[in-house]
């Protein structure tokens, strides 16, 4: 409750970012993966994915979700897309999904869908993207993280990329970094 009040008090700032939009901009990353590397999203994925995210956006006015371009192929993608899955379907939306990643993806293709978005609505903006790309996302619309530099650097990286975090992008605000507060967060049983 705590979380979704700080996420609600912040989005009736005005919002902008480098790539001069005004509206509130959430950026998390896909929910847990299972290990080696097989596909989907693992049992605590799919939790954080079906219970935990939706409440959490519901009351945000969210009007888009912009979510990677899966590749079958490479696997890239696919567990951001089953992140936004389940609440895109409780909000109604379809999740804006043309924008790839990779060595042959259009860096500029986020901040430009963002930019048309941001014309005609002042509604939030939900970014789901894979968590091996959030280093290029962040780079591509200009954000820095909280305490962050330019420097590509492990532990920077470290903290957009885990499941439980949100980057919140809001006027003339540096970018803020909050915990979604889950009730899953923690070691999963059985782990190391």
């Amino acid at each position: 409750m705590l979380f979704t009040t700080l996420l609600s008090a912040l989005a009736l700032l005005s919002p902008a970012l480098a790539v001069s939009i005004n509206n509130t901009l959430y950026i998390i990353t896909n929910s847990e993966r299972p290990s080696l590397g097989r596909p989907g999203l693992s049992p605590v994925g799919w939790l954080r994915a079906q219970s935990c995210i939706p409440p959490i956006f519901a009351n945000l006015n969210l009007g888009l979700i912009l979510v990677c371009k899966p590749n079958i192929k490479t696997g890239a993608c696919l567990p951001a897309n089953a992140t936004a899955a389940p609440l895109a379907a409780s909000l109604g939306l379809v999740p804006d999904t043309h924008c790839g990643t990779g060595d042959n993806a259009n860096d500029d293709c986020v901040g430009d869908a963002l930019k048309k978005y941001a014309k005609n609505s002042t509604q939030s903006i939900l970014i789901v993207w894979d968590a091996n790309e959030m280093d290029d996302l962040l780079e591509n619309i200009d954000i820095e993280l909280p305490d962050g530099d330019d420097d590509d650097d492990e532990d920077e990286d470290d903290l957009a990329v885990h499941a439980d975090i949100v980057l919140i992008k809001n006027l003339k605000q540096k970018v803020i970094e909050t915990s979604m507060n889950c009730s899953i967060d923690g070691q999963a049983p059985g782990s190391f």
